[in-house]
């Protein structure tokens, strides 16, 4: 008896001290099994009952009110489905494996680029998502970065004074060179004709493009599009005050997926939400389609095709002192990426190939223009992976052909139906054949030098060149980074508003260091630029300051500040360019609360850029106009933004997750000033203003 009573004591002991250590509440934080990357959106559902569940919040953490036998089951686009027994911890971590990560494992894994430890800064395509400067788009994104010198609010970037003609915008190993939407005849568009659901990666080379890359002098963007084959279907609806899209992507088979994507742009509910800041926008229409595919035919070789295509219009309202009307714009253009890599043991051997084209009308009173672009692009490449060196080669066809014609006032400042006219027809094309050779070598863990040159390869009465480049990696410590750059680049190009090609050469020279400790990111970069552009010589000198610092768990601040001293010089006479700009000053914070929402506040601070002010103007009898008569260079009043944007991640029934987020842009409403206009006899001056204040929200859900 006293030993069955003995028995019972141990067992409701055992019970209790069970009880006693359950949790009532636990914290799970879900990360990727690879990159060990918070997975934020990420479902946490009741085994037994999918109508129970949470969502992680920006840092991949959700909280769960344990009860009995309590089982979960976490899940993640693009990742293989987990499922736990909550026991006695309090705190669980969780690693999501992608569902693509088995067979890449095997022997393929996403292509890398030779030169990748050169690279100033990745954007991953959360911080595209999360930045409202952004406003969603890949290169918008970019404009972002300290390094960033683009002095309007378009998609066409400036990086370090560069021109964005000397840009080079590159989607998987391709260049896009009509990369923008709602382009004017200057080429100066709005957003970029990217998707932001199908990009994995931004990389962004501000100064010294790795010469694997051709045809670039001024900084390099690479974007490189997804390769996960999803477990499951993925679908994803969005909407907002100026967008409309549907994005899916399935498995096909065993090793391949498919995506499609489809989006409307209507400008309507825009304009009525934000009717004194659009007052001069008229309309604005898009509706863009694309496909993406990805396979893997066999463990060693995967093919990629991308196919996209858009129809874009816009109407403005114009000023100038002869004429006040609606600029209008019509465009069709599409695209096709494809890309094939094959690994062996101990090297690969890739194709890329792109072919694209666009039709583009333009008319503003008597202008009435047409551009037609063509452009096809091939290369072969080889690269060499050893223990401590690599080495990548290739060839590749680069050609861009131009038809450029329409009707034009023969005196710029008589633009009306009572002026006279002329007529322009141009056709012109660019076909450059190049070869290059790039090596690096790991001298120790704490070196990395590489160096290479690049042939361009004079076709008809093209100029031939050389292109060469030498970069250094200095890593002392973990905390300290150093990465030094040299070379000179080369590019030939048709402006989209001209009908000669032009060949642009750059030397360069760039120091970057980096300190990452702790919650402190941060980092100094000198540089020095030199070009030569026909008669004119372009020089750039310039500092970048940044640091980021994680206050606490809720809290993370940014800020960067940027310097330039741009002259150029044109027939012997030297003047500033329109980026001798002192300062650029950017900054954000960014608050997490109540576990799924995130506030943001960015604001920029740059010196007015310089123009070419009216100093009288003169009547000229025989075209029956006034012709201005210009000073000496002034700049344009200082540019300030501040920008807010709030969003919140939530469930949406059983299976779905959604985002929906707010931004208000501009919000004191500043006006700053990109140019002006004048009357008739240019005694009245009127500014031309940026963006005013301006709201946009939407939703995202998938499922």
């Amino acid at each position: 008896m006293i030993r069955y009573v003995f028995l019972i004591a141990i067992c409701c002991l055992a019970i209790q001290f069970t009880l006693n250590a359950q949790c009532s509440t636990v914290t799970g934080f879900v990360k990727d099994a690879v990159s060990g990357d918070a997975l934020p959106g990420a479902s946490v559902r009741a085994a037994n009952d999918a109508s129970k569940g949470v969502i992680t919040d920006e840092n991949g953490k959700f909280m769960w009110t344990v009860k009995q036998s309590d089982s979960l089951r976490i899940s993640f686009i693009g990742y293989d489905d987990v499922v736990i027994v909550l026991g006695t911890d309090c705190v669980i971590h969780l690693k999501l494996k992608s569902s693509a990560t088995g067979l890449e494992e095997v022997v393929i894994k996403s292509e890398r680029l030779i030169a990748e430890e050169f690279t100033v800064s990745k954007i991953k395509k959360l911080e595209i998502y999360t930045n409202p400067s952004a406003k969603a788009d890949p290169l918008l994104a970019v404009n972002a970065s300290p390094s960033a010198t683009t002095t309007d609010e378009s998609a066409n970037i400036s990086l370090r004074g560069g021109s964005p003609n000397e840009t080079g915008i590159f989607l998987n190993n391709v260049p896009i060179n009509d990369a923008v939407r709602y382009a004017q005849l200057n080429g100066i568009g709005t957003f970029s004709i990217f998707n932001t659901a199908l990009i994995s990666q931004v990389q962004v080379f501000p100064g010294n493009p790795p010469l694997e890359f051709g045809n670039t002098t001024s900084g390099l963007i690479a974007l490189t599009t997804d390769e996960e084959i999803p477990s499951k279907t993925v679908n994803t609806i969005s909407a907002s005050l100026a967008s409309f899209g549907y994005y899916t992507s399935r498995k096909v088979g065993q090793k391949s997926a498919l995506t499609a994507f489809i989006n409307y742009q209507p400008s309507s509910i825009l304009r009525w939400f934000n009717p004194a800041a659009l007052e001069r926008i008229q309309r604005f229409n898009t509706v863009d389609v694309g496909l993406h595919f990805f396979s893997r035919w066999s463990e060693r070789t995967v093919l990629k095709v991308f196919a996209y295509a858009n129809n874009e219009s816009f109407l403005f309202d114009s000023r100038t002192p002869t004429f006040q009307g609606n600029f209008n714009q019509e465009k069709i253009r599409g695209y096709t990426v494809t890309n094939i890599r094959h690994r062996f043991r101990t090297s690969e051997l890739s194709f890329n190939n792109g072919l694209s084209f666009s039709r583009a009308q333009f008319s503003l009173s008597t202008i009435n223009a047409r551009l037609n672009l063509n452009d096809f692009f091939a290369s072969l490449n080889y690269q060499y992976f050893g223990t401590k060196s690599e080495v990548k080669m290739g060839l590749s066809y680069d050609y861009r052909g131009s038809d450029f014609r329409g009707q034009f006032p023969r005196y710029a400042y008589a633009l009306g139906e009572q002026f006279p006219v002329d007529s322009v027809i141009s056709q012109q094309d660019v076909r450059l054949p190049e070869a290059y050779v790039y090596g690096k070598i790991n001298l120790n863990s704490k070196w990395i030098v590489g160096a290479g040159i690049r042939k361009g390869i004079g076709v008809n009465e093209q100029p031939g060149f050389w292109s060469s480049q030498i970069n250094v990696n200095f890593r002392p410590s973990k905390t300290w980074n150093f990465i030094l750059s040299a070379g000179r680049y080369n590019k030939l190009l048709i402006p989209q508003s001209s009908s000669q090609s032009e060949h642009i050469q750059t030397d360069q020279f760039s120091l970057d260091a980096t300190y990452t400790k702790s919650r402190l990111e941060s980092a100094i970069s000198l540089f020095v630029k030199k070009g030569q552009q026909y008669q004119q010589q372009t020089s750039v000198q310039g500092i970048e300051l940044y640091g980021r610092y994680r206050v606490n768990r809720n809290l993370r601040t940014q800020l960067s500040v940027t310097s330039l001293s741009a002259k150029q010089t044109l027939n012997g006479e030297t003047s500033s360019s329109p980026y001798d700009i002192r300062y650029f000053v950017r900054g954000n914070a960014e608050y997490k609360f109540a576990g799924s929402w995130t506030a943001t506040l960015v604001f920029l601070l740059r010196e007015g850029s310089f123009y070419l002010p009216v100093a009288s103007a003169n009547f000229n009898s025989n075209v029956g106009a006034y012709e201005p008569v210009y000073d000496r260079q002034a700049r344009l009043p200082n540019y300030n933004l501040l920008d807010f944007s709030v969003s919140k991640l939530f469930t949406v029934g059983k299976d779905a997750s959604a985002v929906a987020f707010c931004g208000l842009s501009n919000i004191p409403n500043f006006q700053n000033v990109r140019s002006y206009t004048y009357n008739f006899d240019y005694s009245v001056k009127t500014p031309e203003l940026f963006s005013l204040r301006t709201i946009y929200f939407g939703v995202v859900i998938n499922f």
